[in-house]
């Protein structure tokens, strides 16, 4: 078991994220080094919680997709494959299963209002409807 790493190892990897003084930080060439996460959020929070972070994701969407994730397929784009299946830690897009829809996590930062976000739930949800209705 011990060479098995878990998914928050493989977050941290993907995005390159250095450990030090009790916290996690970006630190890529060409830019300033930033902090992303404490240690006790790290340990506290689970794989939607830290995806959200890194890719500064405010917490209404975290709550959202936090209870809603299993309407959702994680996936990633290859450029010869198209959009592929991943896990969740290794998502950079989220498909909404009933709309077809695929959410960028970049889309996602650029909804600011929130009132905004709850239509894009709210449109979300009618597709869930009429999904239920077929059954």
């Amino acid at each position: 078991m011990e060479g098995i790493k878990n998914d928050k190892q493989l977050l941290v990897e993907k995005y390159h994220l250095k450990h030090e003084n009790n916290a996690w930080y970006s630190e890529r060439e060409n830019s300033h080094k930033h902090l992303i996460f404490k240690d006790v959020f790290f340990e506290r929070a689970d794989i939607i919680g830290l995806l959200f972070r890194i890719n500064k994701l405010c917490i209404a969407k975290v709550k959202y997709f936090r209870q809603n994730i299993e309407k959702f397929d994680p996936l990633k784009y290859d450029y010869r494959k198209g959009f592929v299946s991943v896990p969740l830690w290794d998502a950079e897009f989220l498909k909404h299963r009933a709309s077809g829809w695929i959410l960028d996590f970049r889309y996602l930062q650029t909804i600011t209002v929130y009132d905004n976000f709850v239509c894009l739930c709210k449109e979300m949800e009618a597709f869930e409807s009429k999904e239920n209705e077929n059954f």
